[in-house]
């Protein structure tokens, strides 16, 4: 059975093997930096970094934050040597039965076959698209906003509730503020 392990620390066993995958599925532009992934595990108690662990070895990685009205996964990526074993699947619904509000998550935008793929897994999993307009914030210092996709597994609070999950995302994952926001004219 597949557990999820808190990491609360970069002394923890686990965080070298989360780091390494981390690093290596996802681009310097969608993850923070070894100091703000550090920053994060040690001050921000919304954040739960998870080394997802079965027989004692480190099978992936599932982050997520935890929010009054929602949970946002952050990342989930497995090793190599263990996907395409419905590992991600398990976890997921190892997650959605311990949620007890809705669960939102981002995707990049359809543009090529691994978009596409990961999209359809999320699918598979009960999640679906939202149609609202969403780009994600760089994580750390200047960047460009990058148009992606936010699914959700309730699709009516995800739409009756989007500016505020927006909103919420981007002020305490990403911590940044829109332009309108910093009481510029448009």
């Amino acid at each position: 059975m597949i557990e999820f392990h808190r990491i609360e620390n970069t002394d923890n066993p686990y965080f070298t093997h989360l780091y390494d995958l981390y690093t290596g599925v996802f681009p310097k532009y969608e993850r923070r930096s070894w100091a703000g992934l550090d920053m994060e595990l040690n001050k921000e108690k919304q954040f739960c970094a998870n080394a997802l662990i079965e027989n004692h070895e480190f099978i992936g990685l599932f982050n997520y934050w935890v929010f009054e009205k929602f949970y946002y996964i952050e990342h989930l990526a497995l090793a190599p040597k263990f996907r395409g074993k419905r590992k991600g699947t398990i976890a997921l619904e190892i997650f959605k039965e311990l949620a007890s509000i809705p669960i939102v998550l981002e995707v990049e935008m359809p543009n090529n076959s691994e978009a596409i793929r990961r999209i359809k897994f999320y699918e598979k999993s009960e999640y679906k698209v939202i149609s609202h307009y969403y780009a994600q914030p760089p994580y750390e210092g200047d960047g460009f906003l990058i148009p992606m996709i936010i699914m959700s597994n309730d699709i009516h609070f995800t739409n009756t509730h989007f500016e505020q999950i927006k909103d919420t995302l981007y002020k305490k994952v990403y911590r940044f503020i829109e332009p309108n926001d910093r009481g510029l004219d448009d």
